[in-house]
């Protein structure tokens, strides 16, 4: 059996839609549930997609919310499965969501108890009890790293991004004035279902805050109730023991004295795009180049979210391996904005190690200084004030 999912992309996230479709597609009778966020392809109308996809489907499951009646995407596909004649199973949390020509008397309604919503769910589907996967070793693995990962998220400034050329011609290249992205378009590109099986390559010189910016990203998937069916590994890329394939080289970096046990289930995984994979350090592995590519191919294979960290050195390597512009994209860690390293010496001022190099131990020289006579005199430090100050 093949499966619709419509529902409205506000509430993928409050309805555990990734979570439902994981528990449906586990059951033995049914072969695929398609959703947007996952089966959509790259460059693909919604109106083939929607046709497509509902028209290879032998039930259509709709998530009837407060915002349903306000989507046009989700009238379109109802109207579409009617269109083909598909029955249409209704979830709702409000039976006032639902629209006034379904029959509310197949649908089931959605609760708390997510596990009973999931039996009463492939009950009203197929009649018979559910199946539940056992404890994910990885889930496991995730829980330990939720619970002893530390990063200091508050004393972090968050970086900005600016896009690099792919082009190869120099001068074309310097009359380009890309704009600056922030850390959370950034972290937001990370997660757009278009972005599956791109290799995605942050460069920077040394000591420039790079491995620091995996380590923010591992914490905010760790710690973002919106992202816990997420997995982030931070592997260090001189770990990879390229005599191996690729897969088994990775695995044995995230779950080292397994023996392969769980190795499927980490495809699987990562096939869906649960698997965060950030690479650190590319230039000190043995072989740069040559991880590279596997890791590229490996990306584009099983469309695998990678993130690669190295100094601007790989711009090299990726002409020399030409790779296929639309399968990479190349971003360059931005210095902190003033303000930002201003804000950021003030919340650690007695720690500057994560700052920059060269400008950060003057600021910091001149912000001390400033900061000791105002505490002296029992004054409170005004951040905005005092960056204005300094920045005149």
């Amino acid at each position: 059996m093949k499966i619709f999912f419509s529902y409205v992309s506000d509430d993928q996230i409050d309805y555990k839609v990734e979570q439902i479709v994981d528990f449906l597609e586990f059951q033995e009778d049914i072969e695929r549930v398609y959703y947007w966020q996952r089966d959509t392809e790259g460059g693909q109308k919604f109106d083939d997609y929607m046709r497509y996809s509902i028209n290879e489907s032998d039930l259509v499951i709709v998530l009837f919310t407060e915002n349903t009646r306000d989507s046009i995407p989700c009238i379109q596909e109802i109207g579409m499965a009617k269109a083909f004649q598909k029955k249409i199973l209704p979830v709702f949390e409000d039976i006032e969501d639902v629209c006034a020509n379904i029959q509310i008397s197949r649908g089931v309604c959605y609760t708390n108890d997510f596990r009973a919503f999931c039996s009463d769910l492939y009950f009203k589907i197929a009649k018979k009890e559910a199946r539940f996967k056992e404890k994910s070793p990885l889930m496991e693995l995730r829980k330990y790293m939720h619970d002893n990962f530390e990063f200091n998220k508050l004393g972090y400034v968050e970086p900005e991004f600016r896009a690099i050329s792919k082009s190869n011609n120099e001068e074309e290249d310097q009359k380009i004035d890309y704009p600056l992205v922030s850390y959370r378009i950034f972290n937001f590109i990370l997660f757009d279902p278009l972005n599956k099986g791109t290799l995605n390559i942050v460069i920077a010189k040394p000591k420039s805050g790079k491995s620091v910016l995996l380590a923010s990203l591992k914490y905010d998937i760790l710690h973002r109730e919106q992202l816990s069916n997420y997995i982030p590994y931070l592997i260090i890329a001189k770990n990879i023991d390229l005599s191996k394939e690729i897969l088994d080289a990775l695995y044995d970096n995230i779950l080292p004295e397994t023996n392969d046990r769980y190795v499927s289930n980490l495809l699987d995984n990562i096939k869906s795009g649960k698997e965060i994979l950030f690479i650190d350090g590319l230039n000190g592995s043995p072989d740069p180049k040559g991880l590279l590519k596997k890791l590229y191919d490996f990306a584009h294979s099983y469309n695998a979210r990678i993130i690669i960290t190295c100094v601007p050195v790989i711009c090299d390597y990726i002409k020399e391996l030409s790779l296929e512009k639309d399968r990479y994209i190349v971003s360059e860690l931005n210095t902190f904005k003033p303000s930002s390293l201003f804000e950021w010496i003030v919340l650690n001022k007695n720690n500057f190690d994560q700052t920059r190099p060269f400008s950060s131990r003057k600021i910091y020289s001149i912000l001390n200084k400033v900061i000791k006579e105002k505490e002296k005199k029992g004054k409170k430090v005004h951040l905005p004030i005092l960056m204005q100050n300094l920045s005149l």
